[in-house]
């Protein structure tokens, strides 16, 4: 394996799972060139801090209208055509996508290239655009057993979420009250507003919190603490170090996009899960259900949260430590831990089929 194009963008939870995959590589094949194609999103700064090459290429999520709506967006032309320059020009081994509108044309160029193709799809249900590239591409890697037929069954292997190695196992807490909050690489209004509401209850049960806000709430949010007289050096917009931070909670507060939920899982940390509302089909509550129903997180939908019931409820899990330390056994039963190892080993399988044809 000498060069390797990853691709997706948009928010971390699709990012970071193409970062674990990145590594896996590196580790088995030390001389692979990797090149990371994406959009203007996020995923530049987080893919260059893994000293990752990126290049970005037009890329614009279309809401609703399926696959006639996807194919008559003005960006696909631009990025359809940037994508086959850049894969031309590399001349990748293969060509791997991770979701999202940002990783759609370089698949689908690296395909009409002819170099091996894969997707990643994290979700319990796919969205449009890995639907469509689920028909062409040699193998589907899967982070939930496919329920809905979306893929054909023959290419399809459920292999769960990779997850960078810092999270896995990522040990015991130091202080049996300490909460991780976030919502996502972005952060998530609905739930800072919530444990802004809940925090006199918060302070008063003793629970330390770390918060990752996003930039746009971080002011706001930095400002109640300080109002209510909590430890304001704990809250940030991003975490960049989340090994640390899921190793120094007992309890995390989060949405339940497919990276976050493997991530919670592998790092044996129960947790409370408010799926964000507008997600396509509803996926992240099928994705926290998850663990909801092995009785490793609790779920509340945000239509039902309220700042006294979350604070309420993580008050009511702090305060039973052997049940916390039960559900994160649990969570520890679901997690996939070798799901980038075995991404990486399917890659090897797809491009061993190619020299076997190829010398037949």
């Amino acid at each position: 394996m000498k060069r390797i194009v990853l691709t997706t963008g948009g928010t971390g939870g699709h990012v970071f799972p193409a970062l674990a995959v990145a590594s896996e590589i590196k580790t088995r094949f030390p001389d692979c060139e990797i090149l990371f194609l994406g959009g203007h999103g996020p995923e530049r700064e987080m893919v260059e801090r893994a000293g990752i090459t990126f290049k970005g290429l037009p890329a614009k999520g279309v809401l609703g209208g399926g696959i006639k709506k996807v194919f008559s967006s003005l960006w696909i032309v631009a990025a359809l055509f940037m994508a086959l320059k850049e894969i031309a020009s590399f001349k990748p081994d293969a060509v791997i996508g991770f979701g999202g509108y940002a990783g759609f044309c370089p698949v689908l160029a690296a395909w009409l290239l002819g170099v091996p193709t894969a997707i990643h799809e994290q979700n319990s249900v796919p969205g449009v655009t890995n639907r469509i590239l689920g028909k062409v591409v040699k193998k589907v890697f899967a982070s939930f057993e496919d329920r809905n037929g979306s893929f054909p069954a023959t290419k399809t292997v459920v292999v769960g979420n990779p997850v960078r190695k810092e999270i896995i196992g990522s040990g015991k807490c130091a202080n049996p009250k300490a909460v991780l909050v976030f919502g996502g690489s972005q952060g998530a209004a609905a739930i800072n507003d919530a444990i802004i509401q809940g925090l006199t209850k918060l302070k008063e049960a003793g629970i330390s919190l770390r918060h990752q806000t996003g930039k746009s709430d971080f002011e706001k949010v930095r400002r109640a603490y300080e109002e209510n007289g909590m430890d304001v050096e704990r809250v940030s917009p991003f975490i960049h170090d989340m090994g640390e931070a899921y190793a120094e909670a007992s309890l995390v507060v989060c949405r339940a996009g497919a990276s976050t939920v493997f991530e919670v899982a592998a790092a044996g940390k129960p947790a409370i899960f408010i799926p964000f509302p507008q997600a396509t089909h509803d996926h992240q509550t099928g994705n926290g259900r998850s663990l909801a129903d092995l009785g490793a997180a609790v779920l509340i939908p945000q239509d039902e949260l309220q700042g006294s019931r979350l604070a309420d409820e993580i008050i009511k899990l702090i305060t039973d430590q052997e049940g916390l330390k039960a559900m994160g056994s649990k969570g520890l039963s679901f997690a996939r831990t070798d799901a980038a190892s075995a991404i990486a080993e399917g890659i090897g399988d797809i491009l061993r089929m190619k020299t076997v044809r190829g010398a037949a």
